[in-house]
């Protein structure tokens, strides 16, 4: 914890270290400790820490590895329907392992690798946040009301199918209206999702206040983030050209939800303890933001380009304030310029769903490659000298007039 939790301290005794590298000897400390033979929720706790602080680093491999650990000994302490002694100790079970199964969607698909986490029918979902932290040590009654952790498991079994189904569109050429009927089904998944919730739960100013009064604001708009990331994701390949024409309304729900994942994310910024400084809003931050690189390669309107170029450049600053925190965001931007330099080369073809596009969507884990060989790269992009630094790049390519 002091590991991931010391890169937001301000104490004086780490004000000479960069943010990002603020926990690397607690980090050091804390591996050399784990003992994975220690079957217990302890070493459940301790491996999901670690593989967090794994993927914060760039370090996919140990990353992998602790959350294999972790969904391994989740298994065989049967820890969803481990016997417990109070309610508490049961909630915790409860939230540990629904915790797993999204990490198990995120980390496999971020990395490729198959998922580990499948059936999930039996298992309760963990109660209502704030009920959960104030229940006693020894409470014994189970509360019935599920909250933001709920709500993300309900929503994480729709990702995953929205994951399989792009995968599916590179492994088998898929007849037009059949992946439309596979989208539509999904979208209305996700809509039925957001009408459902209930009304405590649902993206107003006045609850994002409360849940930030309780301590609770950044989960509560990483709820609503990742509802308006997976739509943007599903309706992604509609923005090729070709596509786009055959079904507008999916290109335009893209872009109609990119621009709610950004709002968000700037109101976020305003109310004290909501701010997502989460490692993941990186890589949805730069797949929002290649929406607003088809406006302005794409529209026709001056207005809307204006926007475009005004909301890349804030997020263009959004991202470089989590890269001072996080390691892992040097990826995440690194993919971004990957995929402008593609732009660069066939704007036409930039958008087009194939292998590389699903990498760049879905395997957050991994630098993506050049799309295209590095001699065209450096024939028409300005972004070929070393010397150039990544705020010089962005404000080449977006702050201009």
């Amino acid at each position: 914890m002091v590991a991931l939790g010391s890169r937001f301290s301000d104490a004086p005794s780490l004000l000479s270290l960069k943010r990002r590298n603020r926990g690397l000897s607690s980090a050091r400390r804390a591996v050399a400790l784990f003992n994975m033979s220690d079957i217990s929720v302890t070493t459940v706790q301790a491996a999901v820490l670690l593989g967090t602080i794994s993927f914060a680093d760039s370090n996919t491999e140990a990353e992998a590895l602790y959350y294999a650990v972790a969904n391994r000994l989740a298994q065989i302490l049967d820890l969803a329907h481990r016997p417990t002694t109070n309610e508490t100790e049961r909630q915790v079970n409860l939230r540990i392992w629904w915790t797993l199964y999204m990490i198990d969607i995120w980390c496999s698909s971020g990395l490729h690798l198959p998922r580990q986490m499948q059936s999930t029918h039996t298992v309760q979902l963990p109660a209502d946040e704030v009920v959960f932290l104030g229940l006693e040590s020894r409470a014994t009654s189970r509360p019935t009301t599920g909250g933001i952790w709920a709500q993300m498991a309900n929503l994480a079994h729709i990702w995953a199918d929205i994951y399989e189904l792009n995968q599916s569109v590179i492994r088998e050429t898929k007849d037009p209206q059949d992946l439309e009927e596979a989208v539509e089904t999904l979208l209305k998944r996700l809509e039925m999702w957001s009408a459902v919730l209930p009304l405590s739960l649902r993206k107003t100013r006045s609850n994002l206040d409360y849940y930030a009064s309780v301590g609770l604001g950044s989960a509560f708009a990483a709820l609503h983030l990742g509802y308006h990331y997976y739509t943007e994701v599903l309706c992604y390949q509609f923005l090729a050209d070709g596509a786009s024409s055959a079904n507008p309304d999916y290109a335009e729900k893209c872009k109609e939800h990119a621009k709610h994942f950004c709002d968000l994310l700037y109101l976020c910024l305003e109310i004290p303890n909501s701010e997502c400084l989460f490692v993941m809003v990186g890589h949805m931050l730069v797949v929002s933001s290649t929406v607003y690189i088809h406006t302005l390669m794409f529209s026709d309107l001056e207005d809307e380009i204006t926007i475009a170029r005004r909301r890349l450049e804030k997020n263009f600053q959004i991202l470089m304030r989590l890269q001072s925190f996080w390691v892992k965001l040097d990826v995440s931007l690194s993919r971004l310029q990957a995929f402008h330099n593609a732009c660069k080369i066939s704007a036409e073809h930039s958008f087009g769903m194939d292998k590389w596009m699903l990498c760049f969507l879905l395997e957050h884990g991994v630098a993506v490659p050049e799309r295209y060989p590095p001699t065209q790269i450096m024939g028409v992009t300005d972004s070929a000298s070393p010397e150039l630094t990544l705020q010089d790049w962005y404000s080449q390519t977006f702050s201009g007039g």
